[in-house]
Formats: C-alpha cells, sequence, structure tokens
C-alpha cells in the first residue's frame, strides 16, 4: 500500500472510534455516527481505503482496545450488536465498489448507493442480532420483533443521516475535484 493510502486509513479508522463513542441507546442497539464515516469514505475514497479502514476498526476492537461503543474484546463477537460492525467493513466495501462503477454522480445515485450500505448494515446487524439472541444468549426473539426493534426504530434516523450525508460527500466531492485531489484519492 501507500504512504497515502496507509495515513487515509488510520484517519478514518479514528473517525470511526471517533464516531463510536459519541452514542446513545436507542432500543436495544446502540446509535451512533458511525454510519456516517462509513458512507464518507466509501464514496469520497478508494476501495482498499474503505475497506481497510472498516476491518482495522473491528480487528482493533476484538484485540481489546476499547474502541467499540462498549468497549473492545474478544468476548465482543458473542454480543448481539456485533453484526452491525461486521455490517460496516461489508457495505464499506460494497458501496465503494458501487460507487467504482458510477458513470454519472449526482444526489440519487450517491443517496441510493447509502440506501444500500444501509440495508446490508441491517441485514448483517438484525440477523446476528436474532442468531444471538436466540441461539447463544437463550433469550428467544422473533423475526418479527427483531425486525420492528431494530429496523423499524433505527431506519428513519438513518435515512436522514443518508440524506444529509449525500449532500456533504456532494460538496466534499467538488472541493477535492477542484484542487486535483479526487482521482488520486479514488483509485
Amino acid at each position: 500500500m501507500k504512504t497515502r493510502e496507509l495515513v487515509l486509513i488510520s484517519l478514518f479508522t479514528a473517525l470511526t472510534i471517533i464516531s463510536s463513542m459519541l452514542h446513545f441507546t436507542l432500543g436495544p442497539i446502540p446509535f451512533s455516527l458511525q454510519i456516517v464515516i462509513v458512507f464518507i469514505v466509501a464514496h469520497l475514497f478508494s476501495v482498499k481505503v474503505a475497506f481497510w479502514s472498516q476491518a482495522l476498526y473491528v480487528i482493533m476492537g476484538l484485540i481489546g482496545l476499547p474502541v467499540f461503543a462498549s468497549g473492545g474484546g474478544l468476548f465482543y463477537v458473542i454480543k448481539p450488536t456485533f453484526g452491525f460492525l461486521i455490517g460496516f467493513v461489508v457495505a464499506a466495501l460494497v458501496m465503494s465498489l458501487l460507487k467504482q462503477r458510477l458513470t454519472t454522480n449526482n444526489f440519487i445515485n450517491t443517496f441510493a448507493i447509502n440506501m444500500v450500505g444501509t440495508v446490508i448494515i441491517y441485514i448483517f446487524g438484525c440477523v446476528y442480532f436474532y442468531f444471538i439472541m436466540n441461539f447463544v444468549a437463550n433469550t428467544p426473539i422473533t423475526v418479527s420483533q427483531t425486525f420492528t426493534s431494530i429496523a423499524l426504530l433505527s431506519a428513519p434516523g438513518d435515512i436522514i443521516l443518508g440524506g444529509v450525508t449525500t449532500i456533504l460527500i456532494l460538496r466534499l466531492e467538488k472541493i477535492m475535484k477542484g484542487s486535483g485531489m479526487y482521482e488520486g484519492l479514488r483509485h
């Protein structure tokens, strides 16, 4: 990897850590601004930077550094919310790959990619939550309860964040293109 990529990976890993500390609990899930960082890194930087910044964040937490909303450590894999962290990594990768394939960059396309990332995060988060609650924590929960208590509760806020972040991303892209640095950072 190039030095620039390593710096960007470190920067977005740090921003993900900071955003995870700015959280409040909404139902069974801590709500944070981590999704905003995933949106930004996936749209503005290379697939490598997007993926590795989120993967490094998860790795750091699993080795015991207190970077997650509730600390860190290997035990986190049995927390019902761990699936959302996996979802951040997968969403960053998929969103960045979709962004690379865009021929027209506008609000609708950028927002659509943000919503694809949100759905990916929710799928990983909800499936993992359901599995851990039913088969590890021995606290039975139905698919309907999982969907209602997580997706329906969190979705309005994440849709709003997706829209606001879309506007921010488009403005940042314009600034970066004007300075001539955008293309070098996307590839």
